[in-house]
């Protein structure tokens, strides 16, 4: 999804935040860090490792969006490049003000500006922030006397990204568009890095919407059309292989024709819309339809599971015609599957 062709690392700044809930430091630099060209390619490798997929978010506040300090420093860089080195260290504070979780680790941060980044199809000047929480022990070797040891240290991975964040100098007016991901912490953990120190929500896109009512019907057949116990676990596959298929096949989500197509019975969709209607924390508004987007229907449909587990004697895969699968009982009390096919591979 990134393109550097035209992009440049223009300075980074590294600071090192302790957790305050356990008395660490916070160590802040006076100047940027040197680089050379050698550095900088592997800083473009631990960069590009951070994002996958268009999950773009947005800084918000429940006053005023002038409020979040975040957002509020991030414009000041872009206004200003020339004044990142001090803004950087706002930025740490802030961070270390946030840090108080047991389950915070102290690292390395570090703030870095961009010239000319391109992530999908946003291309702008941009503000990268990163945490290093996790080390790896690395080897290295030293020859001398006609002797070469070896010797080993703990460092960052390149390869490896712990928290990040890249603000991009566009859509200010309503909080900018901003990647983040946290590889470490998830559940409450995860909350001090999304809703703490940046405070970002969602962005609406396609690709978010795609994503999130993806999941939506996946809980819907699993939790709600599944607590009854009125569906079997080869019917509850067959509902999601048809609703994946749906996503597939299709370049825009309307509500009604995906009820119709996928659950075929009016109450089933009653009940789906009102399901949706409860779990859209976002305020998505699925009733309203969008255009489908098909890079979050690849990576959400792993979560749309196909195998029928049977004991631990059996595993079938259902990716079709669930008419060509019959479930029954024997005199003898033993539960079967009867499969039906045309050809054997």
């Amino acid at each position: 999804m990134f393109e550097t062709t035209l992009s440049s690392i223009s300075a980074i700044i590294t600071h090192y935040v302790g957790n305050r809930l356990k008395d660490d430091e916070l160590i802040l630099s006076e100047e940027p860090s040197v680089f050379d060209e050698p550095t900088q390619a592997i800083l473009w490798k631990y960069v590009l490792s951070s994002f996958k997929a268009p999950e773009f978010y947005q800084f918000t506040h429940a006053a005023e969006l002038d409020l979040n300090n975040v957002y509020t420093i991030a414009k000041g860089v872009f206004a200003d490049p020339a004044t990142i080195t001090s803004r950087s260290k706002d930025l740490a504070k802030v961070l270390f003000e946030h840090s108080q979780h047991p389950q915070i680790k102290s690292g390395e941060f570090f703030v870095m500006y961009f010239k000319k980044l391109t992530f999908g199809n946003v291309t702008a000047d941009a503000i990268g922030l990163f945490k290093s929480e996790k080390k790896e022990p690395f080897l290295f070797t030293e020859e001398k006397d006609n002797i070469i040891d070896i010797h080993s240290f703990q460092g960052i991975s390149p390869g490896k990204v712990d928290k990040a964040c890249i603000i991009f100098n566009d859509s200010m007016e309503d909080g900018y568009n901003v990647l983040a991901v946290d590889n470490v912490n998830k559940g409450e953990e995860a909350k001090y890095w999304f809703e703490d120190f940046l405070k970002i929500k969602p962005r609406s896109t396609e690709y978010t919407k795609t994503s999130n009512i993806l999941t939506i019907t996946k809980d819907f057949i699993l939790n709600d059309l599944g607590a009854e116990d009125l569906m079997d676990k080869s019917e509850k596959i067959d509902l999601m292989n048809r609703s994946v298929d749906f996503f597939k096949e299709n370049e825009s989500f309307d509500q009604e024709e995906f009820s119709v197509q996928v659950f075929e019975d009016k109450e089933v969709g009653d009940r789906f819309r009102a399901y949706t209607a409860e779990k859209d924390k976002e305020g998505y508004n699925f009733d309203e339809g969008f255009d489908i987007s098909q890079e979050a229907v690849k990576k959400k449909q792993k979560i749309f599971k196909s195998v029928l587990k049977l004991d631990k004697n059996f595993s079938v895969y259902i990716h079709g015609n669930r008419e060509m699968i019959e479930k029954g009982v024997d005199d003898d009390g033993r539960r079967y599957y009867k499969l039906f096919y045309e050809e054997e591979a």
